[in-house]
């Protein structure tokens, strides 16, 4: 008789993550119960519109921000029982890489500085002819050269700029890097060099990734996984495939309906949602959109919407599963 082996333990496990803070005498629910996996090796997409609480929740996995509630657990450890010292110490195994690179380099600092920062941190064992030989291959992984070490930021072009970005992110060999909106600011050549880049070294090191974006295009070309957030809540979460071919909740549909295709003569059928988004100012209690679905019953406005399991590890959190597909096509020819 054999047995199964057992499944491998996710490295982070975000767990009812609620981050509150205060503008203008208000209190802004920037995320409210959100609880997400990442495993060894997989690349978690988290998707939604600006404001949706996405960034927020990338900065409260790295620890750079403390949630209001819930815990953070990397590799078995609660980020939330560690002192300051052995946070930063486990920062070397977490990592990020920003939106805008030429705003995260130190445009008074040279490229072989900036790339070389993480080690005299998190590698003090090491001299400074080593330190050196790790950052000019780590700049020949990248696709820059020995020579880039020298330059300084402002004479690299854009993606150039955040591939430095990444070389640093992953100098000190991290098991997981957020990836906070990492192309967005780049051309749509350049862009796609990029994520072959962040591929080629998942595999080759097996990174875990938390893709933070709002282009829907991208994040089916590098995520295994996806969440889609609204209001400082995940209202979907499941296969990448399947939720941006199958979306079960009216949200995600808009979304979908709102992307360009890039099929040449397709078109989607619009989605519209009505109004605008509520202030986050109050902690909604009942289905986030409520107000604005267009499928939207008196049962969605009586309290809050449990998770319901849809297909393989995809759930989603509406009362109207069953009528989203007939009455929400994702596209019309």
């Amino acid at each position: 008789m054999t047995t199964s082996e057992a499944p491998m333990p996710n490295l982070m496990e975000l767990t009812g993550i609620r981050q509150v803070f205060r503008r203008g005498g208000k209190e802004v629910h920037a995320v409210n119960g959100v609880s997400v996996s990442v495993a060894p090796g997989e690349t978690l997409a988290v998707i939604g519109e600006s404001g949706s609480g996405k960034s927020t929740l990338g900065r409260v996995a790295l620890g750079l921000i403390t949630p209001s509630a819930g815990t953070v657990t990397f590799d078995g450890t609660v980020l939330g029982d560690l002192s300051k010292k052995d946070l930063r110490a486990l920062r070397s195994r977490m990592q990020v890489v920003f939106q805008e690179p030429y705003e995260s380099l130190n445009p008074r600092i040279r490229v072989g500085d900036i790339v070389e920062e993480p080690l005299i941190i998190h590698r003090s064992g090491l001299s400074k002819a080593q330190r050196r030989e790790k950052v000019v291959a780590m700049l020949e992984r990248v696709g820059l050269t020995a020579e880039h070490a020298e330059r300084y930021p402002r004479n690299l072009s854009g993606g150039q700029q955040q591939r430095i970005g990444i070389a640093r992110a992953i100098i000190t060999e991290p098991e997981l890097v957020v990836l906070d909106e990492p192309t967005s600011s780049l051309d749509v050549s350049v862009r796609a060099r990029v994520l072959d880049l962040l591929r080629d070294l998942q595999r080759e090191q097996g990174i875990s990734y938390i893709f933070i974006s709002h282009d829907l295009a991208t994040v089916g070309l590098i995520s295994d996984r996806v969440a889609v957030m609204y209001l400082g809540q995940v209202v979907e979460q499941g296969p990448t495939a399947e939720v941006l071919t199958n979306p079960k909740h009216p949200y995600t549909r808009a979304l979908l309906s709102a992307t360009l295709s890039t099929v040449v003569g397709e078109k989607r059928e619009h989605v519209p949602l009505r109004g605008e988004i509520p202030n986050p100012s109050a902690a909604p209690t009942v289905c986030v959109l409520s107000g604005r679905c267009p499928i939207e019953i008196d049962e969605c406005s009586t309290g809050p919407v449990a998770h319901r399991r849809v297909g393989d590890r995809h759930d989603v959190a509406c009362l109207r599963v069953d009528r989203v597909d007939r009455l929400l096509p994702v596209e019309a020819g």
